[in-house]
């Protein structure tokens, strides 16, 4: 387990560990634990939680702490990075997560700008330097780069953020625009930029150092893989794991046709395979998948794409 997380040694296949409910609407310990160990079983990088797959939004304080206080109890004993999610709507919220997070030995945070309304510029860059100062020197942030919320930032931005905030270490960029990306790699080089499953391939022979992985759940082997054939550059192989992904991900259109994103869609792309303990349990406004509609999918993936299918 690396002791800290820098721009340099932060890379691989990060999973997305995804907050299980019970039947009672309440965190699922046990459920969560038993997830964690088979995601490090299978040779993932590091992991992370409360994120937008872990549905962040729908996670009060009282409840982000008992959830971080058992991921770090769980990923500690097993020796495996962790990273959390830190965003909130306001500052105060996202420094009480940052503190908490820091204080029981989270490597690092993913940061998204509090998603209201836009910051100024003097608002946004005081918001950096607040968080900046609530942790630990050695405490690593990731700016989680989404359009859902204001402030995005490109390769330029990165330039003079990197300069200021001396624990930023790296990016999750979730966009698909390859001109940007290009800019943000060579604007930015000494942040390690991380993608997601729709451009693995192709960003990651343009400077990207890692995945921050929604699919491990359905098959974290697949993953592994896929970014040891890159690192030893078989570049066919991921080539061909590109596309396959690009597959799986239009069949994917099941779930997203009635408008599902993020976190709901993840627990029922989960719930269709037999590699984690399933929890397709969502907290309202946000209501979960029909199971008929998983069983769907998953004969979808049987009868197209059975090379992705997670054979334990």
């Amino acid at each position: 387990m690396a002791e800290y997380l820098t721009s340099d040694n932060l890379h691989g296949v990060w999973a997305a560990v995804a907050t299980p409910f019970d039947e009672d609407g309440r965190f699922d310990e046990g459920v969560f634990r038993e997830n964690i160990r088979r995601l490090h079983a299978a040779g993932v990088h590091g992991v992370y939680t409360t994120d937008s797959d872990g549905e962040f939004y729908a996670i009060e304080f009282d409840e982000f702490r008992r959830i971080v206080a058992v991921f770090a109890d769980e990923t500690q004993r097993l020796g495996i990075p962790t990273q959390v999610g830190v965003t909130w709507c306001n500052t105060e919220g996202m420094l009480d997560r940052l503190r908490f997070a820091s204080a029981h030995g989270i490597l690092g945070a993913h940061v998204g700008h509090p998603f209201f309304m836009p910051m100024t510029p003097e608002s946004y860059r005081n918001f950096w330097h607040e968080v900046h100062q609530a942790v630990p020197d050695w405490f690593a942030l990731i700016h989680y780069n989404t359009p859902r919320v204001h402030n995005y930032q490109r390769g330029s931005d990165y330039a003079v953020l990197a300069q200021e905030i001396p624990n930023l270490v790296g990016t999750k960029h979730v966009g698909s625009d390859f001109p940007e990306f290009m800019a943000l790699v060579t604007d930015a080089p000494t942040l390690s930029h991380f993608t997601s499953e729709h451009a693995f391939t192709p960003y990651t022979l343009f400077g990207a150092r890692g995945i921050y992985s929604w699919f491990v759940n359905f098959n974290a082997r697949y993953m592994v893989e896929w970014y040891d054939d890159m690192v030893h550059e078989r570049w066919d192989l991921a080539k061909h794991r590109q596309q396959r992904m690009h597959a799986f991900m239009k069949a994917m259109n099941i779930f997203h046709d009635s408008g599902n994103l993020h976190g709901i869609v993840g627990k029922a792309v989960t719930a269709s395979s037999s590699f984690l303990v399933p929890a397709n349990r969502t907290r309202r406004p946000y209501l979960a998948i029909p199971d008929e509609k998983v069983q769907r999918f998953r004969e979808i993936v049987e009868e197209q794409l059975p090379d992705m299918l997670w054979r334990g």
